[in-house]
Parts: structure tokens; sequence; C-alpha cells
């Protein structure tokens, strides 16, 4: 009795192969746990909402050298890195419209700032295979700047101001400065509460 015949290739056209092709592309990926899955809406838009809340009452009470921590750029770039130039854009445009609403600004202003950062900080997480934290630290104190800088800037032009840059100048480092020694706390932090996977970037 001769060996049955050996099973040639599947047909793709054939309905169980094409089932069984989605579900292995459903299937989850092996070593990725809850730290694969997408970043809920809500928790971005509270994370930037409790950011923004607290540089504000932080700039009305707790200045230093006429600065504070700028957290807001902090959970900007802890989306950014972790989700890409989309979400970092998004997540500039909606934290500057707050600002602009909380302290009476012009609106729109802070967005005008805000967005390009996130974008370019999403833009440089995907342009790596992995962002450390220390990378991240410091990337987080080049936005932090860039909005120091821009920010002012921006709200001069607007409203027809002159801009006096040595007052800017001290205060754009201090901010710097702040944001840096919070975002080697706050990152890590944010790191677990985005769910970044082990070896991943940020």
């Amino acid at each position: 009795m001769s060996a049955p015949d050996a099973v040639g290739p599947l047909d793709p056209a054939d309905p169980l192969t094409e089932l069984e092709s989605q579900l292995a592309e459903a299937a989850p990926v092996p070593g990725r746990g809850r730290g694969a899955r997408a970043l809920p809406p809500l928790v971005a838009a509270l994370a930037l909402l409790v950011a923004v809340y607290l540089q504000v009452a932080l700039a009305i009470d707790g200045r230093v050298l006429g600065a504070v921590a700028d957290l807001a750029v902090i959970v900007i770039v802890a989306i950014a890195l972790r989700y890409g130039p989309a979400w970092g854009a998004a997540a500039g445009f909606a934290a500057g419209l707050v600002f602009d609403a909380a302290l009476q600004l012009p609106l729109g202003s802070s967005s005008l700032v805000l967005t390009p950062i996130g974008w370019a900080v999403g833009a440089f997480g995907r342009s790596r295979r992995r962002v450390s934290l220390g990378m991240a630290v410091i990337v987080t104190g080049a936005a932090a700047l860039a909005h120091a800088l821009g920010d002012p800037a921006v709200e001069a032009a607007v409203q027809g101001q002159p801009i006096a840059w040595a007052d800017l100048a001290v205060s754009a480092v201090a901010a710097t400065m702040f944001t840096v020694l919070v975002a080697i706390a706050l990152l890590p932090l944010m790191r677990r509460a985005l769910g970044v996977p082990e070896r991943s970037v940020l």
C-alpha cells in the first residue's frame, strides 16, 4: 500500500487559510504584555490636564528666578516618544489651548509652540530604535528650552510688544533646569503609566 501523498501548499484562496491568517495577525506577539496596548485618550487627557493645572498653579505662587518646571512638556514628551509624532502634536495642541484659556493668553499662541515640539519629539523617537530614559531626559530639556523661549516670543509677536531677551534667557535656563530635575523623577513614572514595554521607546 503506497504512502499517502504529502500535503501540498495551502491554497491562499481557501477560506480556512484566510481565517488562520487573520487569527495569526490578531494573536498577541510573544513578549508583549499590557505595555503594548495603545494609550487610552482619557488617560492622555487626564495627564495633560493635571500637568497644566499644576503648572498654572505654580506659575502663580511658586516661581523661582521667574520660572517653574514645565510639567506639561514632560507629559507631552512622554506621550510623543511612546506613540509618535501624531500623538505628540495632538498633545501639544491640546495643552496649548488649555494654557491659553487658563492664563487668558491669545487663543492658539501656546499651541503654535507646543504642537511642533510634540511632533518633533515624536519624530525623533520614531527615528531611533530605542530611546533610553537618560536620552528622554535630555530630549525633555531641549523641549523645555524651546518652549521657554518660543512661548514668550510668540506671545510678544502677537501682542506687538518688545522682548526683554536678557530676562527671557535667565528664566528659560532656569525653567529648563527645573524641568530636567523633575523629569528625572517623573519620566520613570510616566513610563509605567503609559505601559512602555521593556526595551522599547522611552
